[in-house]
């Protein structure tokens, strides 16, 4: 398509794995496959429901720019970097259950399950943040 950036077509990957990744950040609360845990509605809702909405959300825009004639690739670099904040979020809210796990006051499946997602978040954040840095994306930008 005239006017698109090298590679766009490959980059509206990442928002579609985006949304497959917000949806499971959001889920672990709700399905308890590997142990209960012993935690607040209003916690949960603010380690992995706001997170994992805000991920989804950034993934619908990043996906709207990208079918745009000219998508802004400083806009998907932001996106990118949302996305790295909100998954470093889910991780250190995590820290007091990895504890908590280590000290066997959780059961450690349970825990695993709690904490991965937010890792995926943040890898998936860096990633994007990677793929949209440096000078093909400033070329993008520019109209060089």
């Amino acid at each position: 398509m005239p006017g698109r950036p090298p590679g766009a077509g490959e980059t509206s990957r990442l928002p579609l794995l985006g949304l497959l990744v917000g949806v499971w950040a959001i889920v672990p609360p709700y399905v308890n496959a590997f142990g209960e845990l012993n935690v607040e509605a209003r916690v949960e809702f603010a380690d992995h429901v706001l997170p994992g909405l805000v991920v989804l959300a950034v993934c619908a825009i990043s996906l709207f720019v990208l079918r745009s004639p000219d998508p802004s690739q400083l806009v998907l670099f932001v996106a990118g970097g949302v996305i790295a904040l909100a998954g470093f979020w889910m991780v250190a809210t995590h820290a007091p259950l990895i504890s908590q796990g280590r000290n066997g006051l959780a059961p450690w499946g349970a825990v695993i399950w709690h904490s991965l997602p937010g890792v995926v978040v943040t890898l998936l954040g860096l990633a994007w943040v990677i793929r949209f840095w440096g000078s093909e994306a400033d070329e993008a930008d520019s109209g060089r």
